[in-house]
């Protein structure tokens, strides 16, 4: 029998699609000690419950007597105006709406009202927005209510619709949306082109988002539906949100500095095919918000800093769910000075880890800072340990990428599939000592380490209520950079969050050592030829699998390796003209 190791993720020689998005930076979280580095100052609001907004006095602009606002051209908004948002707003194919840096859009929804006001903004598919804040000036979409009294899911939210592929359908629907009274249609996403535009969405701040269209469906801060790679997002700050801060259903848009600050269910979700690269990016749970449901009978609804899925079935539906997330900095809701032991018995229930990976989802997460959480990470679902190490249907060495990630645990809680350092948390099927031994290897560079969770100890002063600063103190090990891998810094300063060759995505490759085959996912647009091709170190062509034709869908090649020598090789697919590669060894 064969072994085979794959070395690398896939490196395209040709046709890459969103080039080097990824910054190449030398520190692990969201900031570096630098204050002159810090990119939350100036445009990021600690306490908008208290924080001062004109009144509005512009009703007519994003709003309409029937319940919902048709934009079909170019409208757009003027700064020195507040505007005020109670209908259903919707930039439809063709239009584009406009917002210049210092805008306020105040939102007042009315489910009680007839026709109900969801006070909500939608771009649809083939529509443009560009949300022009900057650092000096954000856009600011909030709340109506009067200082003190705004609260979460007092509108809807902001919700980009794109033509970008997702692993469900070129004509799917966000939930809820085919029960709004105003406009059943609304709220299609998914298509075929990944490089899709959906326009500009920077510097601003959505707060006090997260309206229930219906009971435990509601709208997130910022929800994104498949979402195409030519879409521009930096600078988003979502807090006090009543679902999600940052959702991605499907889609390729690559997004920069996210903050999701005391939102109630999950900071960062991806599902159904999301196939982008987040970089810098700041979590901060509160332990009075969290979702509701976590124990309902139809089951626990926590509130993680990470949630991802490929989807509800957790299938292996192409593309898959393989977002990369990179120095992203989350503080968990534990106290300063406390542990998850001094959180009430709800509280404890709510919160249960900083990230959750199931239903077959490939999400990686490198160069990152968690702290304040009982557990690090939840891989859930399908994932069945095998006697080769962790791989598993839900799991995989290969894609789901953890490395270069500094853990402070605040929690030695145990529980049934818990183990009792606070790191990893898996359902029965799972045992947790095997991925707890994963995550501590030291090829992953991983720091774990149970440092006193208080002001000063990792981070500057991550807790204060009104300016918080998530720089790392310049004595935390966070900064000692010879504890990490700098071949990952090298290799995520370097990501192309899709690899795409002609009209076909490879989603995927991974060794099937029972049969000495290597397996290759691909997501074809249309129907296609491939040809696909081993080569060893010298280029030289060792095996041909001549033209494989593909289907419009998800697509599966098995290549043997049997008949090959020990060494390295390269799985090569070309596709009109476009070739990427994989890299693996083979030995007996």
């Amino acid at each position: 029998m064969k072994k085979i190791t794959f070395l690398s993720v896939a490196v395209a020689v040709a046709s890459q699609l969103n080039g080097q998005f990824i910054q190449l930076v030398n520190h692990v979280g969201a900031l570096s000690s630098d204050a002159s580095q810090d990119w939350t100052k100036g445009w990021a609001e600690w306490n908008p419950k208290q924080a001062s907004y004109g009144i509005a006095t512009e009703t007519t602009t994003l709003n309409d007597a029937s319940g919902i606002k048709n934009i079909t051209g170019t409208v757009t908004l003027d700064a020195s105006k507040v505007y005020l948002l109670t209908s259903t707003c919707v930039v439809r194919s063709g239009g584009k709406l406009i917002i210049p840096a210092g805008t306020v859009i105040r939102g007042a929804a009315d489910l009680t009202a007839t026709p109900k006001l969801y006070a909500t903004l939608v771009v649809e598919r083939g529509g443009m927005i560009e949300v022009n804040g900057t650092t000096s000036s954000p856009v600011v979409m909030t709340s109506n209510k009067a200082a003190g009294s705004r609260d979460r899911g007092d509108w809807g939210g902001l919700v980009l619709c794109g033509k970008a592929v997702n692993n469900q359908s070129v004509d799917a629907q966000l939930e809820g949306f085919n029960n709004v009274a105003v406009d059943n249609t609304l709220g299609k996403f998914g298509g075929t082109d990944d490089a899709d535009n959906s326009g500009v969405v920077k510097y601003v701040r959505i707060e006090f988002a997260g309206l229930a269209f219906e009971p435990n469906k509601e709208v997130n801060s910022l929800t994104m539906g498949s979402v195409g790679s030519k879409t521009e997002i930096e600078g988003v700050q979502c807090s006090f949100g009543n679902d999600d801060g940052f959702e991605w259903f499907g889609g390729t848009v690559n997004c920069k500095k996210l903050i999701s600050y005391k939102i109630t269910d999950d900071d960062f979700d991806t599902d159904f095919g999301y196939r982008g690269a987040v970089q810098f990016g700041i979590a901060v749970r509160d332990t009075a918000y969290f979702d509701l449901s976590w124990n309902a009978p139809s089951g626990a609804s926590t509130s993680e800093t990470f949630e991802s899925d490929n989807d509800a079935a957790g299938s292996g539906k192409l593309p898959l769910t393989s977002a990369v997330f990179s120095n992203i900095t989350c503080v968990g809701p534990v106290p300063l000075d406390k542990t998850y032991n001094d959180l009430t018995t709800t509280q404890k229930g709510a919160f249960r880890r900083g990230a959750r990976i199931r239903r077959n989802s490939r999400l990686s997460i490198v160069n990152s800072v968690f702290m304040g959480y009982r557990n690090f990470i939840m891989f859930d679902g399908d994932s069945v340990l095998i006697a080769s190490g962790v791989k598993s249907s839900t799991f995989s060495e290969t894609s789901n990428v953890l490395r270069n990630n500094f853990i402070a645990n605040t929690s030695a809680a145990a529980a049934a599939g818990v183990t009792n350092t606070g790191l990893v948390e898996v359902d029965s099927k799972n045992t947790p000592a095997a991925m707890d031994a994963w995550l501590r290897d030291a090829k992953n560079s991983n720091k774990i380490d149970d440092v006193n969770y208080a002001s000063g100890a990792i981070l500057v002063d991550p807790k204060n209520a009104t300016a918080p600063d998530f720089r790392p103190v310049a004595a935390s090990k966070i900064n000692t950079l010879a504890n990490y891998d700098a071949a990952i810094f090298t290799k995520y300063g370097k990501f192309s969050s899709v690899n795409t060759v002609g009209n076909v995505v490879v989603t995927n490759a991974y060794p099937v050592p029972a049969t000495d085959n290597v397996n290759v996912e691909l997501y074809a647009v249309a129907s296609e030829n491939v040809a696909v091709s081993i080569s060893d170190i010298s280029g030289k062509v060792v095996k041909s699998l001549g033209n494989q034709s593909l289907v419009a869908g998800g697509n599966m090649i098995t290549a043997s390796v049997s008949d090959l020598n020990n060494g390295l090789y390269f799985l090569n697919v070309v596709s009109n003209g476009s070739k990427t590669t994989y890299r693996f060894t083979v030995a007996k």
